[in-house]
């Protein structure tokens, strides 16, 4: 099998199942020797900030001369970007390997694109040889295929809200109890959580006798990542370096080097006599978008132009609402995704808050980034991770 044979075969396999369950991985894993059982793992859950507290501990880890898996979804430009040791993506030939002895394996069970690649961390982990891996949770955390995991050094929740709610619950209280799946008996949690969601977490967390750890904010410290949420995700990462002892040198050093695309990462671009800041943040949920309007109201003090594409199956008119108290003017399209929302439909509630002549419609992300940039004016890029890959793309970014 070649590369971009296991790519096909990987982008074929089905992306959801409504009947979520951790028996399809498990019997695979089983085949392979169980790898997630032999590695030190970090399992991070949560609504939102749960890559960005991935990225912050992965990086304090390498600093203190650990050698570190990394898995995180989605990815932006490169599948391969989910599955990495010490910032450096998995090598062609073991995707195309794994890939190769999944087809070869029998097995009762055939996964799905996310299960196969979370066994493909595992076992990529295991096979290398790390220290520590940092693991990310796809959706949700009790039937999360990274769920597989018994026995991690440390489960982390950063934050809850309402998202998901066809799969994990229209309350609160209901998806962070499915998040606190990933808590399991006599271990440790750490979470930035509050209110009922801090409450649901906590009763299961004396029902598995486990240790909780409330983050508390740090005075003091900096971080290379912007944007107001990114204090809380640093909490995190610090509380989970300190469990494992970690030395501070190493910590502030990890925190100031952290490089993590696409979350509020400000770009500099140069037109003839003009120099355009440009923002790129992935948020794609209420919540999400409520704090880009506040880092946006911080960091630019004024109302600002907005490159807009979003996916149909999330909260879109809450995120358009928010969002539209700092946009000057927006420049919609959709993303190249089967999900994505149809334009006009985006055009027609952004009608609600901003004026006609300040919303036009594109085909293409591509078209909507020139016309923004023909503006001459900062601009933001955002809605979905699908329209940051392809803004990026643009712009020839990565």
């Amino acid at each position: 099998m070649k590369y971009n044979e296991a790519i096909e075969f990987v982008n074929n396999l089905e992306e959801f199942r409504y009947k979520f369950g951790l028996e399809r991985i498990k019997s695979f894993l089983n085949l392979l020797g169980n790898p997630q059982d032999k590695i030190k793992i970090i399992h991070i859950a949560g609504t939102n900030g749960k890559g960005s507290t991935c990225a912050y501990i992965s990086t304090i880890l390498q600093k203190a001369g650990c050698k570190v898996g990394l898995y995180t979804s989605p990815h932006l430009l490169d599948i391969k970007e989910r599955i990495q040791i010490n910032r450096k993506k998995i090598p062609k030939k073991d995707f195309t390997s794994f890939v190769s002895t999944y087809t070869l394996h029998p097995t009762p069970y055939t996964l799905t694109y996310f299960e196969l690649l979370t066994a493909m961390a595992f076992w990529y982990f295991e096979k290398e040889k790390v220290d520590y891996a940092v693991i990310e949770v796809g959706l949700g955390g009790r039937l999360d295929a990274t769920n597989v995991i018994k026995n991690p050094l440390v489960s982390v929740i950063t934050n809850i809200s309402l998202e998901h709610t066809q799969y994990l619950g229209n309350t609160v209280s209901k998806i962070a109890s499915e998040k606190a799946g990933i808590i399991k008996n006599n271990g440790t949690v750490i979470t930035g959580t509050s209110g009922i969601a801090l409450r649901t977490i906590e009763k299961i967390a004396k029902i598995k006798n486990a240790r909780i750890i409330i983050s508390k904010k740090q005075k003091n410290f900096e971080t290379s990542l912007l944007g107001i949420h990114q204090k809380q995700n640093a909490n995190l990462a610090m509380g989970v370096c300190r469990l494992l002892d970690i030395p501070e040198k190493y910590i502030s050093n990890g925190l100031q080097n952290t490089v993590w695309p696409g979350r509020f990462e400000v770009r500099q671009l140069q037109i003839a006599d003009c120099r355009l800041q440009i923002v790129m943040d992935c948020a794609h949920n209420p919540s999400g978008m409520m704090v880009l309007n506040t880092s946006i109201k911080r960091y630019f003090k004024k109302k600002i132009n907005f490159v807009f594409g979003v996916l149909k199956d999330k909260d879109y008119k809450k995120m358009i609402k928010t969002i539209s108290s700092v946009a000057k003017n927006v420049f919609i399209s959709s993303p190249q995704n089967k999900r994505a929302l149809n334009p006009k439909i985006v055009k027609k509630e952004f009608l609600k808050y901003i004026s006609q002549k300040n919303i036009f419609v594109f085909d293409g992300i591509k078209n909507a980034v020139k016309s923004a940039i023909k503006k001459s004016e900062d601009f933001c890029i955002t809605g979905s991770v699908y329209t940051i890959a392809e803004a990026m793309k643009c712009l020839k970014i990565g």
